[in-house]
């Protein structure tokens, strides 16, 4: 907004030559602040207006209606305030303008605002009763700014300030953008890039919000400026019954030269039915599967009468004529107020529900061996089969019960006590959704019996002290199996490690029938050590349990390789002698022939 600025941009598109015959919209700059306020209301009878003033230039009015004029200017018809005489804002778009301007005083709400110094500020101002409780209309700014590196350093701007006089409130303005942003060229505008070393260079601000350039002089403009914002909405939550005043400002920062406006559409400062925001999927505010929703106009069922439709049908849905509206579906709902003085006003909201997380009922079954019907569960085992296998899902809490007010603390060890089948509840989140689900755990206990025969042989390898095992072979089929080595404490593998010697029953067990098969086994380990001093314990060097290898011999050895003893599987043992005589404590060698497959070497020690 400095005309030293602007002489070589005009010297540049004055080689290029305007052609005026593009339609433009008209102005009429005849008309009242009043009978603004009737075309931005469209005399509505849901609203009770107050006298309205207006100001702006001191020779030609700033403040006017418009009409598009076949034009394709968006908005048909409406009024436009202006920072120089209303007139000036038909287009076609003219960089070189030299008709005069006036000039005149800013507005201390706008540079608080906007924290600038302003000049050339056009007002409109009324106080308004509203029947609904909500406030919407249309708008768009429009700027000479958007031209150079302008939009990098100065701030024309406008402001919407509405206050509630009834209980003597303080303006808010409603001209920003959905995050709270002032309406202004410096806060709206594409990115300012020029190989031209004087001018600034910035970064894009909100560019979504700026609609378009007006400044191509072979697609010439409906108006006088040089770009404009998309159509912006403002809007304002209202107390019925309340008295409010509102005031529409725009003005120039600091210089006037680069021009701006606003413009109101006709008819769009209604009042309508807040019915809340849309509840949407992409925003996490989705309705949840299964679950119903209430759309609420907070306006008394005494004296109005109410009618609700779906989805763009022009008739009501059948009976419900309440204030509410309970909805179970998505769908665009509207609905239609009507008083008793005949006032008429709209409210709509988008509904739609998550796509929701498909959470998958599961059972856990527990054999029953002492017909209690009690078992303890892991509740958690089967989270990744509840989720259904999705990553963004996870299981979160246990309930008892299926309102989710008991919950389960140690969900890895849950005890079932009762005979019958029991019900829990698994609830689940998802991370792009907003919504929880709630899948059902059922816990069953089934009565064992043993009807599995013909098992393989397990694999025994024993003799190897802490290294003692043993692996149950299963039966050849697809079921899944459990296993046991004392028929209380099960696994799912079918080894286990660091078994002592000693005499076993191992158990095999079908999960899903609770059928199981059951055999003896030993393991099989020689001592470390012997003490033969006659105290009656430990005083003979014997491998207990030989007797399923009736053939099994046993070899004693001093150090030197000399035989000492031979041992058979019903010997007594060794006491540590030699033809009658005491050995020395020392260590000793043995080797053990259990069959002609399996042969065992080691040695022990004789302490005394």
């Amino acid at each position: 907004m400095k005309w030293t600025k602007k002489t070589s941009f005009f010297l540049l598109l004055s080689c290029y030559p305007i052609v005026i015959s593009a339609q433009s919209i008209t102005i009429d700059a005849t008309k009242t602040a009043d009978e603004l306020v009737q075309v931005l209301t469209n005399t509505s009878s849901c609203l009770t207006i107050y006298p309205a003033t207006a100001s702006g230039s001191p020779i030609k009015k700033s403040f006017a209606t418009f009409n598009k004029n076949g034009s394709t200017f968006p908005f048909t018809s409406g009024i436009v305030l202006s920072t120089w005489e209303s007139e000036n804002s038909k287009g076609p778009y003219d960089p070189g303008f030299s008709g005069s301007v006036a000039s005149w005083s800013g507005d201390s709400n706008l540079d608080a605002i906007l924290g600038i110094n302003s000049l050339n500020a056009t007002t409109l101002e009324f106080e308004f009763e509203s029947k609904a409780n909500y406030l919407s209309f249309n708008y768009l700014f429009a700027s000479n700014e958007y031209i150079r590196d302008y939009p990098c350093n100065y701030s024309d701007g406008l402001a919407i300030l509405i206050k509630d006089v009834t209980t003597n409130s303080n303006y808010s303005n409603i001209a920003t953008l959905p995050d709270g942003t002032a309406v202004s060229s410096k806060n709206i505008h594409p990115a300012i890039s020029s190989s031209d070393p004087t001018l600034t260079k910035c970064e894009a601000k909100n560019e979504k919000y700026f609609g378009q350039y007006n400044t191509n002089l072979t697609n010439l403009s409906p108006i006088n400026y040089a770009g404009q914002t998309t159509i912006l909405n403002a809007k304002s939550k209202l107390e019925i019954g309340h008295k409010y005043k509102i005031k529409f400002v725009i003005a120039e920062d600091r210089s006037r030269a680069q021009f701006s406006a606003v413009f109101i559409e006709a008819g769009s400062f209604t009042s309508t039915i807040d019915l809340g925001k849309d509840r949407l999927v992409v925003d996490k505010t989705s309705i949840c599967n299964g679950e119903t929703f209430e759309i609420q106009t907070k306006i008394s069922n005494s004296g109005n009468t109410f009618k609700w439709y779906k989805d763009g049908a022009s008739t009501p849905l059948p009976g419900e004529t309440n204030p509410s509206l309970l909805v179970n579906q998505a769908g665009t709902y509207k609905v239609e107020v009507t008083d008793s003085s005949g006032c008429n006003f709209i409210g709509q909201i988008k509904i739609e529900y998550s796509i929701g997380m498909n959470l998958k009922d599961v059972q856990l079954a527990k054999c029953d061996d002492n017909g209690s019907g009690s078992a303890f569960f892991d509740l958690t085992s089967l989270n990744t089969i509840m989720a259904n296998n999705n990553p963004d899902t996870t299981i979160s809490k246990y309930y008892e019960d299926s309102a989710l007010t008991i919950e389960i603390t140690n969900p890895k060890v849950f005890e079932k006590t009762n005979s019958g089948d029991q019900i829990v509840y698994a609830k689940g989140i998802n991370s792009k959704l907003s919504c929880s689900e709630t899948a059902t755990i059922t816990l069953k206990t089934l009565a064992s019996s043993q009807n599995l025969n013909s098992l393989p042989p397990p694999i025994i390898k024993e003799f190897s002290g802490g290294k003692n095992s043993i692996e149950l072979i299963t039966p050849s089929t697809s079921a899944n199996y459990e296993f046991s080595i004392d028929g209380i404490q099960y696994q799912n593998s079918a080894k286990f490690t660091r078994v002592p010697k000693g005499n076993y029953n191992a158990y095999i067990r079908n999960t899903a029938t609770c059928d199981y098969a059951s055999y003896p086994f030993t393991i099989l380990d020689y001592p470390s050590f012997f003490t033969p001093n006659g105290d009656g314990s430990n005083d003979v060097w014997k491998i207990t349990d030989l007797d399923n290898y009736p053939t099994a011999v046993i070899y004693i050895y001093d150090r030197y390789g000399k035989l000492l003893k031979q041992l058979n599987s019903l010997s007594n043992g060794w006491n540590g002698t030699l033809n009658g005589y005491l050995l020395p404590a020392d260590d000793y060698w043995f080797r053990l022939i259990l069959n002609e497959n399996q042969v065992i070497n080691g040695h022990f020690s004789l302490k005394r």
